[in-house]
């Protein structure tokens, strides 16, 4: 479901490059995976549960808000996991990686701040 909210069908739904999350996921594992002879599956890639997570409103519900978007996929999940194990899942406001690993002052340091810088060096590797 986390990785199913784009906003509209026949859309693309992350960005004109990569996919998202999932994607990176996969490249993250895959060859892991494979080097210790494990074959991966997840039941979030089954054709029944991508249904299910694209019939979710979710622009009705968040009026195409991202921080909202972000509050309804924490409540979605620690309602799931309430529902299944009885626990109740605390739900943190939604960070990127890279702002985990250094204060943003110093993250900015070393890396540009605009998304626009990123892609254009993506681009010029191919131009």
């Amino acid at each position: 479901m986390l990785y199913q909210e784009g906003w509209g069908v026949g859309r693309i739904k992350h960005s004109l490059t990569y996919s998202g999350g999932l994607s990176r996921s996969y490249t993250r594992t895959y060859a892991p995976a494979r080097h210790f002879r494990f074959e991966g599956f997840s039941p979030f890639t089954r054709p029944n549960v991508i249904e299910i997570a694209e019939g979710i409103p979710f622009t009705e519900l968040t009026g195409m808000d991202v921080e909202k978007l972000y509050a309804l996929k924490g409540e979605i999940v620690a309602r799931g996991v309430k529902s299944i194990t009885g626990l109740e899942m605390p739900v943190f406001p939604k960070r990127r990686f890279q702002h985990g690993a250094l204060p943003v002052d110093r993250l900015h340091q070393h890396l540009p701040g605009r998304e626009i810088d990123y892609r254009q060096r993506f681009l010029s590797l191919y131009a």
